[in-house]
């Protein structure tokens, strides 16, 4: 079902939807800085299985999470006083970072080396859907097996069809990936080029 929600103007009755679909589990789609992205509640390991089932990604891929500040990200994910400075400096915005987790983070969603990645979109749905759900959601990009990302919220309606719960309606998305950048140890490491600029991030 591809729905309207403004997070500025939002309607009571679908926000009242929204969350209590969330916190039950549901599987949604909503724009974001980048592409269209898939995700569910961070503690629902039930329907965080789905989503890896529905993206035909294996369950040693960690998926990213979506954050709706700094203050935020360090309840999850281990915040140096250079990591706080790089993200402080650049979200949000289109970077992915990985960062050293907390125990808080479900194992599912680590790496071997028990590193998360973050995201703050510079998009008020997925930051607004934070705030609804009072704490971070999963984040994939919204694509079938093989595929390209989807830039139409019909066209992620017609492939998911009852596996996703919505579709938030942002319009056509022709997005490029996430900036992905470790942060551990204090390095800057480059692991993906994308949207996020790296000019100051290198520098120096």
């Amino acid at each position: 079902m591809i729905i309207e929600w403004d997070p500025a103007r939002p309607r009571r009755k679908t926000t009242e939807y929204l969350k209590e679909s969330m916190e039950n589990g549901a599987i949604i789609a909503y724009p974001t800085d980048t592409f269209y992205g898939l995700g569910c509640d961070l503690f629902n390991i039930k329907a965080i299985k789905k989503l890896y089932t529905m993206r035909g990604l294996d369950e040693k891929r960690p998926l990213s999470l979506i954050f709706k500040d700094l203050k935020d990200i360090s309840n999850y994910a281990i915040l140096t006083d250079f990591a706080f400075q790089v993200l402080k400096s650049t979200l949000p915005g289109g970077y992915t970072f990985i960062l050293k987790a907390k125990r808080i983070i479900p194992r599912l969603l680590m790496t071997s080396k028990k590193e998360v990645g973050v995201r703050m979109p510079d998009h008020p749905v997925p930051l607004a859907l934070v705030r609804l759900l009072e704490r971070p959601i999963i984040n994939t990009t919204a694509k079938t097996p093989g595929q390209e990302a989807m830039s139409d919220p019909r066209l992620i309606e017609r492939a998911f069809k009852d596996n996703i719960a919505y579709v938030i309606d942002g319009g056509i998305i022709k997005g490029e990936p996430s900036t992905v950048v470790s942060l551990v140890d204090d390095k800057v490491n480059v692991l993906r080029e994308g949207k996020g600029v790296l000019t100051h991030l290198l520098r120096g």
